[in-house]
C-alpha cells in the first residue's frame, strides 16, 4: 500500500494500536465495591474468588475485589480484570451473582497474572488450563468445602 493510502487510511480507521490504548484508558477507571457494600452472595463468591487466589502465587496476587469495570470497547462487556501494574483481580458485580461465572472469572485473571500472557495467546490457554486443574484438585480434596456452603450456582 502507498504510503497517502495507509496515512489517509489510519485516519478514517482506528487501528490495534488506538483501539488498545482506548480500552486500556477505559479500564483505568474500575471502581473497588467495598465488601459491605456487596450483597450476601456476591460477598459469599468473593470469599471463594479470594481463597483460590491464595493458592497461586507467583508472586503473591495483591487482592481480589468486586468491582464496577467499564467495557473495553463498545461491543465488548468486561467480566473481569487482571491489573499488572498492582497485581490485584478485579470481578465485575454482575459475576459475583453466580458462583459459576466467579469461578470462572478469577480463574481466567489468575491465567493473566501467572503467565504474563494476553486473551488469546497460548500462554494464557495453557495458564487457563493449568489453574482450572488445580482448582478441581483442590476442590476434590475439600480445601475451599467452607466456602463452597455458602456458594449459589
Amino acid at each position: 500500500v502507498q504510503w497517502y493510502v495507509r496515512d489517509t487510511l489510519s485516519k478514517a480507521i482506528t487501528t490495534d494500536e488506538n483501539l488498545v490504548k482506548a480500552s486500556q484508558e477505559r479500564l483505568r477507571e474500575v471502581q473497588v465495591i467495598p465488601d459491605e457494600k456487596l450483597t450476601p452472595r456476591q460477598l459469599a463468591h468473593v470469599k471463594l474468588a479470594r481463597r483460590i487466589a491464595t493458592y497461586f502465587r507467583y508472586p503473591d496476587i495483591a487482592g481480589v475485589y468486586a468491582a464496577i469495570i467499564p467495557p473495553a470497547s463498545d461491543r465488548v462487556r468486561t467480566a473481569g480484570m487482571y491489573s499488572r501494574t498492582t497485581q490485584e483481580v478485579y470481578i465485575a458485580s454482575d459475576q459475583l451473582e453466580s458462583g459459576r461465572n466467579s469461578i470462572d472469572t478469577v480463574i481466567h485473571e489468575i491465567a493473566h497474572h501467572t503467565s504474563g500472557a494476553e486473551d488469546l495467546e497460548e500462554g494464557h490457554s495453557r495458564a487457563m488450563t493449568y489453574v482450572s486443574a488445580r482448582v478441581v484438585e483442590l476442590t476434590a480434596a475439600r480445601t475451599f468445602d467452607e466456602e463452597l456452603k455458602e456458594i449459589e450456582w
